[in-house]
């Protein structure tokens, strides 16, 4: 029998985000159809990264959403199909659908997460290149905002937060961070330095916060936060130090400032979450009283320019 994949239709969303939640346990599998439904007609997710797949005679048969990100990046969830004759062709239709829609908006570097109970949905993604390369830890604090917002002895590092006019020195140092880092060094891919940091630019109203650490003036490391997903919540996207301001215990200063900055601002918690390969820093994240509390497969897929 054969398989079409194509861009699924508005007709197809409430069908298609069936499908996506499909392998979610009653009552959370319709809550999580209605979540994909309104995080696609929102415009919070691209509805083009939708595709369907159809057999012979027109009939609905899996979905499968991947988005482009800025920065040459990707996200993909795993195909999601109905039972019967014919599922690894139809995975295989939905994931090179996919697949070519990513490399036609310029992805490099795709990605994907899944806990390890939904390992064995990871294998149509495999068969078109995802590797499995590390795991994340994801972590979190609670915030007692009025010991938190204090700092007793102040920091040894200043931080400055970043402005439209303070982009270029922090794009510099960010770039610097990524030297030697241990955390997921593979995203880095084939992606250049303009298309890494793409990744982080976009308007600055919609960040929580950037910041860009210095030692006696001279740039050393940069924290990042985004909104959190919950209310009162915030994320700590990334923190790094420049390879020449490593092994000084300045790691300690960055996350101390994290937590003291998450209570100044009035929030509630501060989540993050590292490679499960970098030791130093689960042992630094612990220290300031980081909790585990889910980990993630991470697969990786470099998808070739269309030619």
């Amino acid at each position: 029998m054969r398989f079409v994949a194509s861009p699924a239709t508005p007709a197809d969303l409430p069908a298609a985000c069936r499908l996506l939640a499909s392998h979610r346990t009653a009552p959370d599998r319709e809550e999580a159809a209605l979540r994909y439904r309104d995080l696609l007609t929102s415009g919070e997710f691209d509805p083009a990264g939708l595709f369907v797949a159809r057999d012979e005679s027109g009939e609905l048969r899996g979905a499968v959403l991947v988005q482009a990100l800025p920065g040459a990046l990707g996200l993909a969830w795993p195909p999601r199909v109905e039972p019967g004759r014919g599922r690894q062709a139809v995975e295989d239709a939905l994931v090179s659908a996919a697949c070519g829609w990513l490399q036609s908006r310029g992805v490099n570097v795709c990605q994907s997460f899944a806990p390890d109970a939904d390992r064995d949905a990871m294998a149509p993604l495999a068969r078109h290149g995802f590797r499995l390369v590390t795991q994340l830890a994801y972590l979190r604090r609670e915030i007692d905002p009025e010991r938190d917002s204090h700092s007793p002895g102040g920091f040894a590092l200043t931080f400055d937060r970043i402005g439209p006019n303070g982009r270029d020195a922090f794009g510099e140092t960010l770039l610097a961070t990524y030297d030697g880092s241990l955390d997921c060094p593979e995203a880095a891919g084939t992606r250049t330095p303009d298309e890494m940091l793409d990744g982080f630019r976009g308007p600055l109203s919609l960040r929580a916060g950037w910041y860009l650490a210095h030692h006696r003036g001279e740039p050393v490391g940069v924290v990042l936060f985004d909104p959190g997903t919950e209310p009162g919540a915030l994320e700590l996207t990334y923190l790094g130090l420049v390879p020449a301001a490593r092994g000084r215990g300045w790691g300690s200063e960055l996350v101390r400032f994290a937590v003291h900055r998450t209570a100044a601002d009035g929030h509630h918690a501060l989540t993050l979450s590292v490679d499960v390969r970098n030791a130093p820093a689960l042992r630094v994240y612990e220290r300031h009283g980081f909790r585990a509390y889910d980990r993630r497969d991470v697969y990786l897929a470099e998808l070739a320019p269309p030619g």
